[in-house]
């Protein structure tokens, strides 16, 4: 049987990584969204969605044969602090990082997937959605880093600078991770359970 193919609009390799452990086949796309642009709106849940919908919207869709059907999966993932009511996203700098480690390493924090998965197909040169599904996945995790290991801390992670928060749980950063609450590939960037049980119910052949 032939698989299917899904086309991710994102340029991370955290769920590049994810989605080739799971054996998911897929293409990478370019988007032109800015994030920047996406206007708070006024729960944390429906920004994150958002902003997943704004790369859907500005998606640079594949050459196909008329007639031709394809699935198109966008994501964004943010950190949202329970305490001080931050939403912390991807890092300036480094120094940016180290201020949202010490934000994060006082209290436990939501990691939170928006994630767009459309199905299209090409009539009269034109995308039509025939499909969809839009989702967001939360999970909890205590991470803490003493400002004395920042110096290792990112020489052994440089992709700090560009995942959400700084924090990273994986490889050298288990070292800092206490606890995890729900779903591990959601705090990577991306939720493989859900995602494959959305892909099914498109009859996605995986």
């Amino acid at each position: 049987m032939n698989k299917d193919i899904l086309y991710l609009a994102s340029g991370s390799m955290p769920r590049k990584k994810l989605l080739e452990e799971a054996k998911i086949d897929f293409k990478i796309l370019d988007h032109f969204a800015n994030e920047l642009e996406i206007n708070f709106s006024d729960h944390f849940d429906s920004y994150v969605l958002d902003i997943a919908k704004a790369k859907m919207k500005d998606a640079v869709l594949p050459k196909v044969e008329e007639g031709q059907a394809i699935f198109v999966l966008t994501a964004d993932t943010l950190v949202y602090t329970k305490d001080s009511k931050e939403i912390l996203g991807k890092p300036k700098d480094i120094q940016d990082a180290k201020r949202m480690l010490k934000i994060v390493s006082t209290q436990s924090v939501d990691v939170v997937t928006g994630c767009c998965l459309e199905k299209k197909i090409l009539k009269n040169r034109q995308w039509q959605k025939v499909d969809h599904s839009y989702w967001v996945t939360k999970s909890q995790v205590e991470f803490k880093v003493e400002e004395v290991d920042f110096e290792q801390y990112f020489k052994n992670l440089p992709q700090a600078l560009s995942s959400a928060s700084g924090g990273i749980i994986e490889n050298y950063g288990q070292r800092f991770c206490k606890t995890i609450n729900g779903s591990y590939s959601n705090i990577m960037g991306l939720p493989i359970f859900e995602l494959v049980q959305e892909l099914k119910k498109m009859n996605f052949k995986l």
